[in-house]
């Protein structure tokens, strides 16, 4: 048989696998090949949601930045995690003990830090966002990726123990902050009932830089907390020219953990690592599920259709080409899973953005992108793929036809 007569053959039987297909599809044999799809489809879905959960924690910010050299945060019994967290332990007179550290020859800078998930609004518009209290100096550049240029330094409302001085009412936006709020330098917003007047938006320079960041002095986020009784704050950040001050700050508290810029990068990588296995073991889990459900569908499916498959060998239809038709519908129906699986996927990526940020966080848990639907009909295929010489085996055992 010539190349010519082959590609014909071949086109042939494509075709008339694919207009096959669609015909049981919407016509002879709907129930299965929709069930089919559909269970193709779930399994996608998930997939696609934990994957965009996965990049979401690996993608996730912390209120650190890379001109710090050091953090100091409160010892625990058990695992703290280093991103923005509330109801941790507290360090206490942190005021005091950031004048302490900053008479060290060797730091360049020093802030306690405060972050608390609070009530922002501007006009009609109502957000809540990650409002961070720190004592603005010299060589502390930015906090959470957003700068502090706007700032007052030395946090003037605090005046020794008590807050007697003049109150600022400054905060910088983040961008993202500054868009749901619709907000501009100049104009005049509400953080927990007290008044704050814009300085400035920054964009912001981290990973996370799609959350809403309100940065504001110390002592005013303290006040609006109820932290100012005992000058409370959940860390320390401090910038230094030697590493001989690491054991300086080592005895700055009792029970507190200083965490160098390698031990943060070691952090980082554990947690991109955790992000990895999980989509990892998504992948493994859904290929498996995936393929166990499409073997067994289209494996019933053709016992079914064993009268039909007998009536093709009767009239002469070769054991080969029926395993090419079996291939093109195994084929075509996971991948049309798979298409609706991934949009379905992204859709639900939204809903659980949705739901996190009414409910659990001030910012988005999952990554949505556009390659995800080519992720997901790319393991579908694979699903079809992994399938097929079991479904075809089973076919020339069922048709027990005419020979190729």
């Amino acid at each position: 048989m010539s190349l010519r007569n082959r590609l014909a053959r071949w086109s042939g039987l494509l075709s008339t696998g694919v207009r096959r297909t669609l015909s049981r599809a919407t016509d002879t044999n709907q129930q299965r090949i929709q069930f089919t799809v559909l269970g193709v489809a779930a399994t996608i879905a998930l997939l696609v949601v934990v994957t965009g959960i996965g990049v979401g924690l690996a993608t996730s910010t912390t209120v650190y930045d890379d001109d710090v050299d050091y953090w100091i945060i409160p010892d625990t019994d058990g695992d703290r995690s280093l991103l923005v967290a509330t109801d941790q332990p507290q360090f206490g007179s942190v005021h005091d003990t950031n004048d302490r550290i900053r008479d060290h020859d060797d730091v360049t800078f020093s802030s306690p830090i405060l972050a608390e998930v609070l009530r922002a609004e501007h006009g009609d518009h109502t957000e809540f966002v990650l409002v961070v209290g720190v004592i603005n100096s010299d060589g502390l550049d930015q906090v959470a990726g957003v700068s502090t240029a706007g700032l007052t330094n030395d946090d003037p409302y605090y005046d020794g123990g008590t807050a007697g001085g003049e109150r600022t009412g400054e905060v910088v936006l983040s961008q993202s902050a500054a868009n749901v709020l619709e907000s501009q330098p100049g104009d005049r917003i509400t953080i927990s009932n007290a008044e704050f007047t814009v300085e400035q938006t920054a964009a912001g320079e981290t990973a996370g830089a799609d959350i809403p960041i309100a940065l504001v002095q110390l002592s005013e986020l303290q006040e609006l907390t109820g932290a100012d009784g005992y000058d409370q704050a959940d860390q320390f950040v401090v910038g230094a020219t030697t590493p001989g001050v690491q054991s300086e700050l080592e005895g700055v508290y009792p029970e507190s953990n200083v965490l160098t810029r390698g031990e943060m990068t070691a952090t980082s990588v554990v947690d991109s690592d955790i992000s990895l296995a999980l989509s990892l073991a998504a992948f493994v889990v859904a290929l498996v599920i995936g393929t166990l459900f499409v073997l067994t569908t289209a494996g019933l499916e053709i016992v079914a259709d064993r009268t039909q498959l007998a009536t093709m060998s009767a009239i002469g239809i070769t054991t080969r080409s029926q395993l090419v038709l079996t291939g093109v519908q195994t084929i075509l129906l996971t991948g049309i899973g798979g298409l609706v699986g991934s949009i379905g996927g992204l859709g639900l990526i939204w809903l659980t953005n949705a739901v996190a940020m009414e409910t659990l966080t001030t910012e988005p848990i999952a990554v949505a992108h556009p390659l995800f639907v080519a992720y997901g009909v790319g393991v579908a295929l694979l699903m079809g793929v992994l399938s097929m010489p079991y479904l075809l085996v089973l076919t020339r055992r069922v048709t027990g036809g005419v020979p190729s």
